[in-house]
């Protein structure tokens, strides 16, 4: 019997991702899509699409359990953060509307992942690696960060995305411009680690029973903050140091770690609590942590680790067209 599974948000690369990652695998599936652009690419890659309310607007989670409802949805998954956010914090009343699971961090874990500053806190009160950091407008925390690091330091916006709004600072005088120039968006600074070759993003994933059950670390290139190529890599230290994360964080489900080589030590800069945009380039290598999601809530499979098994190789992310009027 198919499964009905609802992909929120498929006009982003994240949701496209995940769709393409489960049309990889032989799986008894029809998919729902919505996003709140009628013109989507999404519309045409899914069996069924809806235009959704935004996710803070008021009606988006009575709109959510109605269509679940209505279209027996088995499973929701989602690469918005504004949707996985509503979700987690709803997530007791939707389980009480409609029978549709889904896999969702805490509001707290979500918090924590979508703040950069609040990350680089986390990880430092854990003992595990970290950036230093300071708040641009916290001048104690920024005159200590000098005198401990040399410029250049990266300046982001705690919330931001990729690498929107993202800096390198070169001097004083470029601290003092963007404290001028960001008035109202928090930004924070961060010694600058390694370099972009020596730029990794890891995926691990923990069972509904808070187990884990595979990782794969891959290095990547990027282009305007996306990865566009990724190599499977085995590096035991890379490995310790993610698994001590997915062990403290403690999230079921996926978990996406940004880190870079510093001095020979991984140190982790970005956390993504969710299914991160390489969803598809990792299911090509083998880590399936989509299917194996669906897997285990849908299937009721109890050993998803054999779909969390990474082989060697190399994906490349390429831009394509489709027609879909004439």
């Amino acid at each position: 019997m198919k499964k009905n599974i609802l992909i929120l948000g498929v006009s982003g690369n994240v949701s496209q991702g995940i769709v393409m990652a489960l049309r990889n695998n032989k799986i008894c599936i029809n998919i729902v899509g919505a996003c709140v652009f009628q013109d989507s690419i999404g519309k045409y890659l899914v069996d069924k699409f809806f235009v959704s309310p935004y996710a803070d607007a008021p009606d988006f989670i009575p709109w959510l359990i109605r269509i679940c409802n209505e279209e027996k949805i088995d499973f929701i998954f989602s690469g918005v953060e504004e949707n996985i956010k509503v979700i987690s914090e709803y997530s007791d009343y939707i389980k009480r509307s409609t029978p549709a699971k889904f896999v969702v961090a805490s509001p707290e874990q979500l918090r924590i992942g979508n703040d950069k500053y609040l990350t680089a806190q986390w990880l430092k009160a854990q003992g595990l690696n970290y950036p230093r950091y300071a708040m641009l407008d916290n001048s104690n925390e920024l005159e200590k960060l000098m005198s401990d690091v040399a410029f250049p330091v990266i300046g982001k916006p705690t919330g931001g995305k990729g690498s929107h709004g993202v800096q390198m600072l070169e001097s004083m005088e470029d601290l003092e411009l963007l404290r001028k120039k960001c008035t109202g968006v928090p930004y924070v600074i961060q010694e600058l680690l390694g370099d972009e070759c020596d730029e990794y993003t890891v995926a691990t994933y923990r069972t509904q029973y808070n187990v884990f059950a595979g990782m794969i670390v891959m290095q990547r290139q990027l282009k305007n903050g996306t990865t566009v190529l990724a190599s499977t890599v085995h590096n035991e230290i890379i490995f310790a140091e993610c698994r001590r994360i997915s062990d403290a964080f403690n999230a079921v489900g996926p978990l996406n770690i940004q880190l870079r080589m510093h001095k020979g030590v991984p140190t982790c800069f970005e956390l993504n609590v969710r299914f991160s945009g390489t969803v598809p380039m990792r299911d090509l290598l083998g880590f399936k942590d989509a299917f194996a999601c669906l897997r285990e809530y849908c299937f009721e499979d109890g050993k998803v680790e054999k779909y969390l098994e990474p082989r060697d190789g190399k994906v490349i992310r390429y831009e394509s067209v489709m027609l879909v009027s004439s």
